[in-house]
């Protein structure tokens, strides 16, 4: 694809809603009964055909057959919009909506697996169902149980934040391979009085501090997974290598980060210093989050906020040379709105509920449509996908492409990214 830097303007939009930690007293209140694609609102995802900007038939189910050879993934989280709030209004976000999106594949019927948001980004490292500590974002700090199990299925009873060294990751799964991956977080350090600049999190059973931007500073640790499984916090040296700021665009870190850490800039420069997995989590106004911003000056609305950050950061990845060499860009929301006018909980892929939480949307099923845009030499610009997919098909095709096994609902989901989405000449001629 082109990997020029684009400029876009930006349209102001409504109010962003607010968060209710109350909605948790509903988990647990009922049981569900998940299917393919159930849902708990009118934004349900569907099965049916559309048509597609070409005027050609928009895929609904994903053939089973080979991936390309991409040995490169970058994945941006984005916060809190549904399909409606971003995809189905362009003047929102006209980077995203408009200019990334007709540069890949837009996946219409993408869903996110919960409310709140950690146990989200929990499932897109782990394939872990929400429990009620971290559908409740993980207040405290706190490890689960002595007495939780890891089931044959994976998932681990009762209900935590940190998981214990038995509940893998797929950063576990690329040391194991011999592979890289790195988690490149935004501000995290600026303020080195409420976390560290590498493996920045609370000590175990104290409260999050970052729960909150402060101005300066909008890391929070509910958007980083990878300080929640002490297989990984456990071991000081690789977490402090691993889980780094992502720092500016010419390469700058917080005063506070140790000798020789680089950000995501300086990695990108050579493939050998990109690593295989990079995920990427902007700051709590970045990530559209919070509008208006309290870490810096941002824009008005969310949608403004998010192009900003990725009209920035999208052109140095796919002009970097492991993606133009083999490179996948996955851009992403943790989930749907969790109240207000645009309430969302409805679920998709054959998500099934957790052990603990009966209802991973704390009022349905799951968390809701949300979309998703995806950008690859192997992928034909302007391609759009109606088949049903979730965090869980995300993990899934990561796990795929390197050759490993899947973890947790990774295992059961319907589907992973197929030839509907892989659709450019290059993925033809390799698969």
């Amino acid at each position: 694809m082109d990997s020029t830097p684009q400029t876009v303007s930006t349209v102001a939009r409504g109010p962003r809603r607010s968060v209710r930690i109350a909605a948790l007293v509903l988990v647990g209140a009922l049981a569900v009964v998940t299917t393919a694609c159930s849902s708990g609102s009118s934004s349900s995802a569907t099965t049916t055909s559309s048509t597609a900007g070409g005027g050609g038939a928009t895929p609904t189910t994903a053939p089973s057959t080979g991936l390309p050879p991409i040995r490169h993934v970058f994945v941006i989280v984005l916060e809190n919009e549904g399909y409606a709030q971003t995809f189905g209004d362009p003047a929102a976000d006209p980077y995203l909506a408009t200019t990334l999106s007709a540069s890949g594949a837009q996946l219409s019927e993408y869903h996110g697996i919960g409310h709140f948001s950690n146990d989200n980004y929990i499932a897109l490292i782990s394939g872990q169902a929400p429990n009620p500590d971290n559908q409740a974002d993980c207040q405290v700090f706190n490890d689960f149980p002595t007495s939780a199990t890891v089931a044959a299925d994976g998932q681990i009873s009762d209900s935590g934040c940190v998981f214990p060294t038995s509940v893998p990751t797929v950063a576990d799964q690329l040391d194991a391979a011999h592979l890289t991956w790195k988690a490149y977080m935004q501000d995290m350090g600026n303020d080195p009085t409420r976390e560290s600049a590498v493996c920045g999190h609370p000590a175990v059973g104290s409260p999050d501090q970052t729960q909150k931007a402060v101005p300066g500073d909008g890391y929070a640790t509910r958007h980083d997974p990878f300080v929640y499984f002490h297989s990984i916090i456990d071991d000081t040296a690789l977490c402090d290598a691993r889980v780094v700021p992502l720092g500016s665009t010419s390469g700058a870190l917080p005063a506070s980060a140790p000798a020789g850490t680089t950000g995501l800039a300086t990695d990108l420069k050579k493939v050998s210093t990109t690593p295989n997995l990079s995920f990427i989590t902007p700051n709590l106004c970045a990530d559209g989050h919070d509008a208006p911003c309290v870490n810096e000056a941002g824009a008005a609305t969310a949608g403004a906020n998010i192009d900003a950050f990725l009209s920035t950061w999208v052109p140095r990845i796919t002009g970097s040379p492991a993606f133009r060499q083999d490179g996948l860009l996955i851009v992403t929301f943790d989930e749907a709105d969790v109240d207000g006018p645009d309430q969302d909980d409805s679920a998709c892929c054959n998500e099934q509920p957790g052990p603990a939480a009966p209802l991973p949307g704390l009022s349905g099923p799951g968390g809701g449509r949300t979309g998703t845009v995806l950008v690859s030499p192997f992928i034909r610009p302007g391609t759009v996908s109606a088949v049903p997919y979730n965090h869980y098909s995300t993990l899934g095709t990561i796990e795929e492409l390197f050759g490993l096994a899947k973890l947790g609902q990774a295992a059961t989901v319907s589907a992973t990214f197929g030839h509907d989405v892989f659709t450019g000449t290059r993925a033809a001629a390799s698969s």
